[in-house]
């Protein structure tokens, strides 16, 4: 593994463990006098917090944070397959680092996610679709020429928040298996059998969103890696010194 590689993996756990820190770190607070608590107080938890790692690390490693972005970039060829396994590891790490910690300051079950009391194709549904909002968000403001570079980190934090407004009385608002595995892992029992519907309804939710914006971005002139180039710059690694 090269340095360039070494930090950008970094970055992903860095920021993974940023974006999962925030809402089960809420969540545990929320149990102490004048915390706050409530489906808006978690919601713009985990936009802000997306919003912010995204403006401090995705010059680094184009901020996925998530492995269905991850999965739907390279889906897209945006990414490279090659380091998709990579990026899995640090995004579960920095999740799996975030819960400890959260566990430790405030006790078990703080952030884990169990679906309500429906039917499981419901649950999947919700998380496929409030992904695909996600990824299609995403995919357009990271991989296309024609954004602002200033956009990116506002319209994905804004997006996040809807998602959980929207799928967080049903699902927890999750869209993301690193977000979900790691308080799983400390919670134990229901969060970690209903896990399965955390990987499956946003990787199906994101690799439909990324086919989809391809197909609506309107050529390949328009499109760049994910963001500033990456793929390029990933491609090029092995000659770096």
């Amino acid at each position: 593994m090269t340095a360039t590689m070494g930090r950008r993996y970094a970055a992903e756990m860095i920021g993974t463990f940023g974006i999962v820190f925030a809402p089960a770190a809420l969540a545990g607070s929320s149990r102490l006098a004048g915390g706050a608590s409530g489906l808006s107080a978690s919601a713009w938890a985990s936009g802000l917090a997306v919003a912010a790692m995204v403006y401090a690390l995705g010059h680094i490693s184009a901020a996925h944070f998530n492995p269905s972005v991850t999965l739907g970039f390279a889906a897209a060829g945006r990414f490279p397959w090659r380091y998709v396994p990579g990026y899995w590891m640090a995004q579960c790490c920095g999740a799996s680092a975030a819960a400890g910690i959260v566990v430790w300051l405030f006790g078990r079950g703080c952030g884990a996610q169990i679906p309500a009391a429906g039917p499981m194709v419901r649950d999947l549904a919700v998380e496929a679709a409030i992904t695909f909002q996600l990824m299609l968000v995403i995919i357009a403001v990271a991989t296309d020429r024609r954004v602002n570079g200033a956009v990116p980190g506002l319209a994905i934090g804004f997006a996040v928040t809807v998602g959980v407004l929207i799928g967080g009385p049903l699902t927890g608002g999750s869209m993301n298996p690193a977000r979900s595995l790691g308080p799983a892992l400390f919670a134990g029992g229901a969060a970690i059998s209903h896990l399965w519907i955390y990987f499956a309804g946003p990787a199906a939710g994101a690799l439909l969103a990324a086919r989809m914006y391809e197909l609506l971005r309107g050529g390949e002139h328009h499109a760049q890696g994910a963001p500033n180039d990456l793929f390029v710059a990933l491609q090029s690694i092995q000659h770096d010194a």
